[in-house]
């Protein structure tokens, strides 16, 4: 599995929001970095097992890009949480990754926790 199996269960989750034409940047890290993100972008030291970083605030209307391809933002995953879950939960560390990209493509689709 590895990187191509994330990649691609990425690219199909993608294309099932009707998005194949869509950008997004996957970044997986440590603790020490995924706390730096944390700490720089949401004013909290916390673990996170995944952060995503919206591109633009996404309303009801995507706007047209120049070649066609919508970017989305970036998305960051904690190894060693995702790790950690995946014993937890006996799944493939990748499969658990996957997971934790699709939670942050839907942050990027504008979709969020309920408060």
């Amino acid at each position: 599995m590895g990187r191509k199996f994330v990649i691609e269960k990425a690219k199909k989750f993608l294309e099932e929001k009707k998005l194949e034409s869509a950008s997004i940047s996957i970044f997986v890290c440590g603790r020490r970095k995924m706390r730096e993100l944390s700490r720089r972008y949401l004013r909290v030291v916390e673990d996170h097992e995944v952060l995503s970083f919206p591109y633009v605030e996404v309303k009801t209307d995507f706007v047209d890009f120049p070649d066609g391809i919508l970017r989305l933002g970036d998305i960051a995953v904690c190894f060693p949480l995702a790790q950690q879950q995946a014993m937890i939960e006996n799944k493939m560390t990748d499969e658990v990754i996957v997971e934790l990209v699709e939670h942050g493509i839907l942050h990027l689709l504008g979709e969020h926790h309920p408060e």
